[in-house]
């Protein structure tokens, strides 16, 4: 049995940095520049951004309209993906598409092609972390729910940098996803869960020199979307940008504090074999993922 009131005693302060971008909804957009077909939109989740609508040949985007500090960086985001719709050909079973794509690069304005595009294919001198909801062979994707790292506006896969399927449920099946996304100035590391929970283990993880993909240290953060012959409503639901913040591995709820309630999620994604919980990254859910959680408690955040 955890004993939670000892762990208790092991508190951290918050840490302190002020956001650079920080939506808990999309009610007030002072800050962005709004592109395409992206606009606020009432849903069971609040005024979320809606980068489009469940609607043939749409693409839009949103940007800090300000460049911020992207030598190495944080971000959190939440989305859903619902009401596919459309044709099914090229590999897919299932109709719904293109996805989200993350992306950083010089140009507020910023908006790619349609469709496989994913609103982001044409944004030269750019990175791009994108959550495709369809296969297009000629992309090399590896599914029709995938992440992957895409730089200098492609989004075909043949140039060797990571990818990973996302199955049971897939990324436009309307779930709520979270996905924090790290980079320390020589790393980039993606992670993504169904659970406010940020995971132990990284989901991808790529070395890459991000200043001298774009030529500077600063850029515009921010989405992409679109559809094509397939269609879903893509959502933002919620956003944060910052400064990197080295990865707490015992802070589940990601509010800089240790303390119970990271017990409590600790617990919580145990018993639903949570990925969040899986602190020895086997895939396996035992005593030993408890000990580790235990000892990143006890280690405290950096």
């Amino acid at each position: 049995m955890l004993r939670t009131a000892t762990i208790a005693t092991l508190l951290l302060t918050p840490i302190a940095a002020a956001d650079v971008v920080d939506f808990t909804d999309f009610s007030d957009t002072t800050g962005l520049a709004i592109n395409g077909s992206a606009a606020p939109a009432t849903t069971s989740d609040g005024v979320v951004m809606r980068l489009t609508t469940a609607l043939a040949n749409r693409a839009g985007s949103i940007f800090s309209d300000a460049q911020v500090d992207a030598a190495d960086f944080s971000t959190k985001f939440s989305f859903r993906i619902s009401e596919p719709g459309g044709s099914i050909f090229d590999g897919n079973t299932e109709n719904g598409a293109d996805g989200i794509v993350f992306v950083v690069q010089p140009i507020d304005s910023a908006l790619g092609s349609l469709g496989q595009g994913i609103g982001y294919q044409g944004i030269a001198t750019s990175l791009g972390i994108e959550f495709d909801t369809w296969h297009n062979s000629v992309n090399n994707d590896p599914s029709q729910s995938h992440v992957g790292i895409n730089i200098d506006g492609s989004v075909n896969h043949n140039s060797g940098l990571p990818t990973a399927n996302i199955t049971a449920p897939e990324l436009d099946d309307a779930d709520q996803w979270f996905a924090w996304i790290d980079y320390d100035g020589t790393t980039l590391e993606v992670r993504l869960s169904l659970f406010d929970a940020r995971p132990a283990n990284p989901l991808i993880a790529h070395q890459l020199d991000l200043p001298s993909i774009l030529g500077q240290g600063t850029a515009f953060v921010g989405f992409t979307s679109a559809t094509g012959a397939a269609w879903s409503n893509h959502d933002i639901i919620n956003w944060s940008y910052d400064a990197y913040s080295p990865p707490c591995p015992a802070d589940l709820n990601d509010d800089g504090v240790l303390d119970f309630f990271d017990v409590s999620a600790f617990l919580s994604a145990y018993a639903d074999e949570n990925p969040a919980a899986d602190f020895t990254g086997d895939g396996n859910y035992d005593f030993f993922d408890v000990s580790a959680f235990l000892s990143a408690y006890a280690a405290g955040c950096p």
